[in-house]
C-alpha cells in the first residue's frame, strides 16, 4: 500500500506524484466507487487507502479459495492491488472498478499456478495446501459432507489452472457464465468449454449438485 508521511504514492516499486494541494482526508460520507476511482487518478492517498480496505476482503477471499493455499493468496492480494495502482490509467469505466481488479487478480492466480508448476518440477514446491475447500469448511459441517469436500479437492487438483479456476468462479464464487469469461479475460465460450471440461472430470469422481449453466 501507498507509504505514508510522503510526497508520492509507491506503487510497483515506482513513486507517483501526488496531486497539487493540501493532502485531503477521508471524507466522513461514504464515497461512491465513481469517486474512489477519479480521487485514485489524481493522487490522493486516502482514495487508494479507501479503495483497498474496500475490495481487499472480497478479493483475499476468492484468492484464498482459488489457490487453496493462505501464504501465495497473501501475496497474489498485494500483487493484485500493487499493479492496479500502477496501471490505474487503464481503468476507462469507474464503474466497473470491481470487475477490473477481479480480472488483475484472477490473472495473478493463473501466474502463480504456472509458478507451482515449475516449482514442482524442479522439486523445489514446499508449500502445503491450507484453505482447500474441505479446510475452509464451517466446524459444525456433517462428516459426510467434508469426506465429499475432500474428494472434490482432489479432483481439481487434478484440473489445469484455466479449468479449475473457471469452475471454481462459476460454482464456488457464484459467478455467472458472463462474469466468468469477464474475469477470466477469455470469450464466453472458452469459459463454457473450460468449466465443461472441469465437470467432465470431476463426475468421475465426486457426485455433487451443480446450479445450470445458462
Amino acid at each position: 500500500m501507498p507509504a505514508r508521511g510522503t510526497d508520492f504514492a509507491i506503487v510497483g516499486g515506482r513513486p507517483r506524484p501526488r496531486a497539487e494541494g493540501p493532502v485531503q482526508l477521508t471524507p466522513s460520507e461514504p464515497v461512491s466507487d465513481v469517486e474512489l476511482v477519479r480521487r485514485v487518478g489524481l493522487g490522493e492517498r486516502w482514495a487508494e487507502e479507501a479503495f483497498y480496505r474496500r475490495y481487499v476482503g472480497l478479493v483475499h477471499g476468492t484468492v484464498r479459495r482459488l489457490l487453496g493455499r493462505s501464504e501465495e493468496a497473501e501475496d497474489v492480494v498485494q500483487d493484485t492491488f500493487a499493479t492496479a495502482f500502477e496501471i490505474w490509467g487503464q481503468l476507462r469505466s469507474p464503474e466497473s472498478a470491481r470487475h477490473w481488479l477481479m480480472q488483475i487478480a484472477v490473472r495473478k492466480v493463473h501466474r502463480r499456478f504456472r509458478k507451482r508448476r515449475l516449482l514442482r518440477v524442479l522439486g523445489l514446491d514446499r508449500s502445503h495446501d491450507d484453505a482447500t475447500l474441505e479446510a475452509l469448511a464451517r466446524p459444525e459441517s456433517h462428516s459426510d459432507a467434508r469426506v465429499e469436500l475432500t474428494m472434490l479437492d482432489e479432483a481439481l487438483a487434478q484440473l489445469g489452472p484455466g479449468e479449475r479456476i473457471a469452475w471454481m468462479l462459476r460454482y464456488v464464487e457464484g459467478l455467472t457464465l458472463a462474469e466468468v469469461a469477464e474475469q477470466c479475460s477469455c470469450s464466453l465460450a472458452t469459459a463454457k468449454r473450460r468449466i465443461l471440461a472441469a465437470r467432465t472430470l470431476i463426475s468421475r469422481l465426486v457426485v455433487i449438485e451443480e446450479a445450470g449453466d445458462e
